[in-house]
Formats: C-alpha cells, sequence, structure tokens
C-alpha cells in the first residue's frame, strides 16, 4: 500500500474493499482490492508471503460507473433500463462468461458491484476470485447473509458449491434487477430476488418472450438442469445480443437456414436420426436431437450402430459444449445398458472411438460434475469388456479417473462412478505397472473418507481398493492405509453384504503378499483385536456361501505368518473354521478352505507344544 495513492473508494463488499489509486512512482492509476483472508492458508495460497490477514490486490481497470450504481440511479427515477443497453449487457456477459467457462473458470461471486459500465455502455467484470480466497465457510456463510446472499445461487448458499451454473444463475438475478429496477425500491428488488428460489412467478412481469425464456432457463433453481452458457449460445434472443455487441461468438454457431424449423419429430425416429445427420454442425438440433433420442425409449434397440455413429459425430463437431457431451453420454449409456440387459452384442458401443470421445469430453469440461458423472458411468459399463477396458488403458483414461476422484472426492455422483472405473479396469489385472497405484490409493482413501457413513459409496471403495491391491502394493504407508480403511469400512457396515464381499476381498489380497497388512489387521481401528471385527462380519453373513468363503481365505492367507498364528488361536479362530466345516460339509470348496486355515493354525499350535516339550 505504501507504492499506492487512495483516489477514490468504493463502498464495502463482502469479502473486502475496492479502491482507485494511482502508484506514486509512475502516476498510473489503477483498481485495488483489500481483501480479508478468513484462513490464513488461503492467504499464503493467494500470495507467497502476506504479512497480516488482508491481501491487496492491484487489478488493470480504470475509472468506471458500476452497474450498481446505474441500477439505483435508474431505481430512484423511476426510469427504465433501455432495451438496447440490456441486449448490450446480456450479449456481453455471456461473451465473457463463455470465454470464462470455456477455461474451466468461474466467478463465483458475480453482482452489480462487480460489472463496471463505461457511458458507451461496455461492460466489464471484476474482481475475480476474491471469494476464494475466504476459506472459513462458516464465516463466509455469515458474510454472505449480510452482504450478497441475493445474487447467489442456492446451491452456492445451501452446499456452499460454486461452479459455472452458479455464475449463471447470479447473471440472471442482475439481469432480472435491471429489467425490473424502475417498478420496485430496494425492499422490493430484495424481496423479488428471494421469491424466485422458491418459484419462477416473478418472472411473470417481463412481457418479452424471448428474455422471458432466456430468464427461466437462468433462474432454473437445479443446477443440474439450470441452462448452460453454451446452451444460452442456441437462443435467439442471446444470438440478437451476441450480433449487437460485436461478439465473435454470433458468427462461430451455425444456425439452420431460413425456413428449416429444427428436427421433425412428429415424423418420427428414422425422420429425426436423419435430420441430425444432415445438420451435424448446428449444436442446438443436436441438442434436441440428443434430448429425444434419450426419451424414445420403446426405441432402445431400434438402428443402434446409426445412433452411436450419429452421437458420436455430435461429440466430434460439439466438443466445447457440455449439454451435447453430457447427453451424449446418456444416449450411450442408455443404449449399452439396454443391449446388455438382453444378453446383446454391445461391440459398437464398446469402439475405440466411442471411448475416445467420452474421454474426450472429460478432458474438455473437468468442471461439468453432472456430465463427468455420466461419462464414468458409462466408461464403467464399456470396461467390462476386456479389449475396451485395454482401449481406455492405452487411452490414459485411468488417469482422468483419478484427477477427477481427486478434484471432487465429496461428491457422491462422482466418487462412485469413478470407483466403478477402477475396479471394471484393474479387476481384469491388464494393467500391470501402468497406473500409478500410490496416487490411486490415495485418492480413494481420501474419497472413503468423505462417505465413510454412505454404504454404497463404500461397497465401491472396496472394489476399488480389491482391483489395486491385484496390482501389488508396495509402499508400506499404502498397505497401511488402505488395511486401515477396509477395516472402519466394515466396522461401520458391517450389515451390508458388498461392503463386507470386496473387503474380505481386498484384506485376503493384501495380506497374501504383505505381512505387515496381517499384523495391522490384527489391531482394530478403535482399539481392540481386529480378528473381532472379523468374525462379526461373517456371523452377520453366515449363510453368504461367498462370504464366507472369502472369509475363510483370509483366515488362510494370515496363518502363513507364525507370529499372527497365536492371535488366531487365543481369539478361537480354530473353532469358528470347523464349524465352518460342518455347516458347508456339502460345498466342498469352502469346506477345504476352511479345514486348510484350521489346519494352518492347530498344525503351529502342535508344533510349539512338541518345541517346548
Amino acid at each position: 500500500m505504501d507504492d499506492y495513492m487512495i483516489l477514490d473508494a468504493m463502498c464495502p463488499g463482502c469479502f473486502g474493499t475496492v479502491l482507485f489509486v494511482k502508484k506514486k512512482k509512475s502516476d498510473l492509476e489503477f483498481t485495488l482490492k483489500k481483501v480479508e483472508c478468513l484462513d490464513e492458508g488461503r492467504a499464503n495460497q493467494a500470495y507467497q508471503e502476506v504479512s497480516s490477514v488482508f491481501l491487496s490486490m492491484v487489478m488493470d481497470c480504470p475509472y468506471m460507473t458500476t452497474l450498481s450504481t446505474v441500477v439505483t440511479y435508474h431505481r430512484e427515477e423511476e426510469k427504465k433500463i433501455t432495451k438496447k443497453v440490456i441486449k448490450t449487457f446480456l450479449g456481453q456477459m455471456v461473451d465473457a462468461l463463455a470465454y470464462l467457462h470455456k477455461r474451466s473458470i468461474a466467478h463465483r461471486n458475480l453482482k452489480p458491484s462487480n460489472i463496471l459500465m463505461t457511458k458507451e455502455a461496455k461492460f466489464v467484470i471484476f474482481d475475480f476470485g476474491t471469494a476464494s480466497i475466504t476459506g472459513d465457510r462458516v464465516k463466509l456463510q455469515k458474510r454472505v447473509k449480510d452482504c450478497a446472499k441475493r445474487w447467489m445461487a442456492p446451491e452456492s448458499l445451501t452446499h456452499h458449491q460454486s461452479t459455472e451454473k452458479s455464475d449463471i444463475w447470479s447473471l440472471g438475478c442482475v439481469l432480472l434487477d435491471m429489467l425490473t429496477c424502475h417498478m420496485l425500491d430496494a425492499e422490493g428488488s430484495i424481496s423479488q430476488l428471494l421469491r424466485i428460489r422458491e418459484d419462477q412467478t416473478p418472472l411473470d412481469v417481463i412481457v418479452l418472450k424471448g428474455l422471458h425464456q432466456v430468464l427461466t432457463m437462468m433462474l432454473d433453481r437445479n443446477p443440474k438442469t439450470r441452462t448452460s452458457v453454451w446452451e444460452l449460445l442456441n437462443e435467439d434472443l442471446v444470438k440478437q445480443c451476441l450480433l449487437l455487441c460485436g461478439s465473435p461468438l454470433h458468427t462461430m454457431k451455425k444456425t439452420l437456414p431460413p425456413g428449416v424449423h429444427g428436427p421433425p419429430f412428429h415424423q418420427g425416429f428414422d425422420s429425426v436420426l436423419e435430420f441430425m445427420q444432415t445438420y451435424r454442425d448446428v449444436e442446438s438440433v443436436q441438442m434436441s436431437a440428443l434430448s429425444y433420442l434419450l426419451s424414445e425409449e420403446k426405441n432402445v434397440f431400434y438402428r443402434v450402430t446409426d445412433v452411436v455413429m450419429a452421437v458420436t459425430t455430435a461429440m466430434q463437431s460439439h466438443m466445447e459444449c457440455a449439454g451435447v457431451q453430457q447427453n451424449a453420454c446418456q444416449v450411450l449409456q442408455q443404449r449399452l445398458i439396454a443391449v446388455l440387459g438382453q444378453a446383446g452384442d454391445g461391440s459398437c458401443l464398446r469402439t475405440k472411438e466411442v471411448i475416445t470421445c467420452v474421454l474426450n469430453a472429460v478432458h474438455s469440461h473437468p468442471e461439468q460434475t453432472p456430465l463427468l458423472s455420466h461419462a464414468f458411468q458409462l466408461l464403467f459399463c464399456i470396461s467390462g469388456d476386456e479389449q475396451a477396458a485395454r482401449e481406455v488403458l492405452y487411452l490414459d483414461g485411468i488417469r482422468e479417473v483419478l484427477n477427477t476422484l481427486r478434484k471432487f472426492p465429496e461428491d457422491h455422483n462422482i466418487v462412485v462412478p469413478c470407483c466403478k472405473c477402477l475396479w471394471s479396469i484393474l479387476a481384469q489385472r491388464l494393467c500391470l505397472g501402468v497406473v500409478p497405484l500410490k496416487d490411486a490409493v490415495e485418492a480413494v482413501c481420501v474419497a472413503a473418507e468423505a462417505h465413510m457413513q454412505d454404504s454404497t459409496v463404500m461397497e465401491f471403495v472396496c472394489a476399488a481398493l480389491w482391483s489395486l491391491t491385484l496390482q501389488g502394493l508396495s509402499e508400506d504407508q499404502d498397505i497401511e492405509d488402505s488395511t486401515l480403511l477396509l477395516m472402519h469400512a466394515l466396522q461401520a457396515h458391517l450389515r451390508h453384504s458388498h461392503v463386507v464381499k470386496y473387503a474380505f476381498l481386498a484384506l485376503d489380497s493384501l495380506v497374501k503378499s504383505s505381512e505387515l497388512a496381517a499384523f495391522r489387521l490384527l489391531l482394530a481401528p478403535n482399539g481392540g483385536s481386529g480378528l473381532v471385527i472379523l468374525k462379526e462380519a461373517k456371523l452377520q453373513h453366515h449363510d453368504n456361501p461367498e462370504i464366507v468363503g472369502n472369509f475363510c481365505s483370509l483366515l488362510s492367507a494370515m496363518a502363513q505368518y507364525g507370529d499372527v498364528i497365536p492371535e488366531l488361536v487365543a481369539e478361537k479362530i480354530p473353532d469358528v473354521l470347523e464349524q465352518i466345516e460342518r455347516q458347508f460339509a456339502s460345498n466342498k470348496e469352502i469346506a477345504q478352505l476352511a479345514k486348510h486355515a484350521r489346519h494352518s493354525t492347530t498344525s503351529f499350535g502342535r508344533v510349539n507344544m512338541t518345541s517346548s516339550t
């Protein structure tokens, strides 16, 4: 601050104060944002050396009027903002958000005071990312309630999650306020923006059809169905706005020729598929046609090869559109599940071209969690085939899975399909030496910690860990972390058969190759004997041959280590195994497993007694 002279100050915002300053040495003018960092670690992350809890950020921004000031003036004067200014604003904001979102940047704090306006009605978004520096969620939530709650998307407040879709909601709120400022005072404006979270009746005052449609799409309270900036580009009004403000996006999007008004849904499936192929370069056609294909469940087995060709063409032609990619993944998954459910040939859905399209979609839209969820669900279905699993490995699909898992460890809809993919691919033992095991174990363990009480997540976490152990874990830390996590999973989900099944399989695999795992298994996470947890888990599923067999195999693996056997004997494991032999006398495989494990422990005991004598 010593290098700058303060010229003027704006009203303080949620996360700090904006000052207009001049650099003393050069007389150049800048905007300086002084941000209170609620988390010192975030301050260090934002700036390597910071001596206080305030971070000063200098931005290249000349004097302009904030949109907040403009709206306040029109509200006080009960004067409409002109239609041209509204359209210019919408065009420039869509253009700016398209630029940001294509680079996976979300502003997260879009509001009138963070939008500057020149006399020529040029709009500039500023104050990027300052919200991300405030790491304390409790304090952040308190600040939001006191300041800018009305501009923020519902998910930003209830789940503290801000994505590109959150920016779209905020832009919708700003646009609605601009359109109604001449008829509502400040209190009425606040009420309107809070009411829009409950229903869309405040939009009834917007009589212009195009604007009403756009606002309805932007102010959808469900982020999954809320429009994206790419879908907005297909709206006629937005196209007009982009043209008005001179955005290059207007010329980038191809449209239908005059007189053609969209896919001929009334003519049936064949006509829509033909139309989709004819106008493959028109994004709006592909979005509409893909939605139609999803809805046509009665035709899910019809012309599957042609559907796959049309869908992959759409994905390749519109890689920048997350909506096309997401709908395409859903269509492909729908077809593949249906075909496999009828024991049909799904080879056309498991080609290298399909896998490449899906991985490109993941790589191009790393922040679009709904798309990522559908993409990895599809990859899971695809990789059940050995050749397809090899293609996923060859195209570095495992790395995309791990990158996404590390990025969204708290998102149930991401963790489950990612763990499914790891399990499906690695369990086939195709990739020894290919997978970065340490990174994989760490990513799975971090995700598991966030979902330990969720049995569905833990089922596939245990399955993923089992598949990873089949590759051969060599690092002691990986072995210890995996063993401890599996014990936690058993403790939390003793009654869940699939969790117990995969936990036993993974522990068996670990113990067979690591004495460390066998010893770590003796101690329960909360103290006491780990063998007690194993016995309790087996007892809950004593009639399940698969689980009992896995239990016997695990104990047999533990019995190979002489120093472990006294603990097995002390917990009366030989008696448990003898009981299993009697219960499953008709099942030769399980009876033999139980007998082998019991023989190992009792033989050791007899040897010890002989040695002592």
